[in-house]
């Protein structure tokens, strides 16, 4: 069964003789009409007559290699079609129009049909350079990162702005990611979060803040520095009313195991490896604020309908200033004092609808 009709081929008077051979002088001198005549044809004669012709001569001048013929019928034929006039009208056009970085509209628009990716790579240049400008010219470095993953929300300008005003910092970096880490209470997670807490996270934050159940997933991952000396020098240096306001999170990767191990999906279960002596000895991994006035005067208000509303800060075992990341964390903790009178200020009512 045919389906497709016979392919009308091109016709290409270049293909018939070798460009090296000039044609007749002659030839280039007619009009339309005279090369018409040339192939014996009327004015009226239809473009597959001229090629009929065209074609018929071509194979004769092939058989007796006359290159100069096929030269000749080459030029005739572009004439006879009416090629050689457009293109004449075309060039009168392009050396008319308007040149820009000596080339016309029409040859820039060749040029990049051609060049596309040269545009994109120059883009992608700018870009980056204009990135690069912005971040490390106009925009000052970040100097502090905090990173906060858990199923609540944050007002970020709480610990910027302290931030800023104890240790001078220009730029630190304060983000959150509204992240559930078991759904057993079918919370909602907020778009993208996910993918906005491993952001967070890769950035090499210094101080860290978790809830309840994403906490140990950071101790099993190794994120979280172990700070039993420093909880140590918490109960030797402060007083009895800045350690009412925090409790010391205690946990190990054994336990983690225990509560998640026969909950995790079996690809996960497949990458944990065996416990070690060490891995197995619980540790301060960081500090829990527990009561609800003191998370909102640090900026956090948990969303966890059921699970234990308390939020865990923490040191980042990335961090590349660990001393100053320590530092911080501790001035946040021991002036939560300060913190919460001056959220009451604010919400008088706060602790009446608690």
């Amino acid at each position: 069964m045919k389906l497709f009709g016979k392919k009308k081929q091109k016709i290409n008077p270049n293909a018939v003789h070798h460009e090296t051979v000039k044609p007749d002088p002659s030839i280039e001198a007619m009009d339309k009409a005279e090369a018409l005549a040339y192939f014996k044809l009327p004015e009226w004669a239809s473009k597959e007559d001229l090629d009929a012709e065209f074609w018929k001569l071509g194979k004769t001048y092939r058989a007796q290699k006359d290159e100069q013929k096929l030269a000749d019928i080459a030029l005739a034929y572009k004439i006879a079609s009416g090629e050689r006039d457009r293109e004449e009208a075309e060039k009168k056009v392009e050396d008319q129009s308007k040149h820009y970085f000596g080339k016309t509209s029409k040859q820039w628009k060749e040029f990049w049909h051609y060049n596309w990716w040269i545009a994109v790579v120059a883009i992608a240049a700018i870009l980056i350079i204009t990135a690069f400008f912005e971040y490390f010219i106009l925009d000052p470095k970040v100097d502090f990162r905090v990173a906060s993953v858990g199923h609540f929300t944050q007002d970020t300008e709480v610990i910027s702005s302290y931030l800023e005003d104890t240790f001078n910092f220009k730029n630190p970096d304060v983000q959150a990611a509204d992240y559930v880490a078991e759904n057993a209470e079918e919370e909602e997670m907020a778009p993208y979060a996910g993918q906005k807490a491993i952001s967070i996270m890769s950035v090499k934050p210094d101080m860290l803040v978790y809830d309840v159940l994403t906490a140990p997933i950071y101790v099993n991952s190794g994120d979280m520095v172990i700070l039993d000396d420093v909880y140590e020098q918490m109960k030797a240096t402060w007083t009895e009313e800045q350690l009412s306001h925090i409790e010391p999170y205690i946990y190990s990767k054994a336990r983690f195991y225990e509560e998640y191990g026969e909950t995790l999906p079996q690809e996960y279960k497949d990458d944990l490896e065996p416990l070690t002596d060490a891995e197995r000895v619980d540790h301060v991994y960081g500090f829990i604020v527990r009561d609800k006035i003191d998370r909102l005067s640090l900026g956090y208000t948990v969303k966890w309908k059921e699970a234990d509303p308390i939020i865990i800060f923490g040191l980042s075992t990335t961090s590349t200033q660990p001393e100053k990341a320590t530092e911080c964390m501790l001035s946040v903790l021991s002036n939560i004092k300060d913190f919460r009178a001056a959220y009451m200020e604010e919400h008088p009512y706060a602790e009446d609808t608690d």
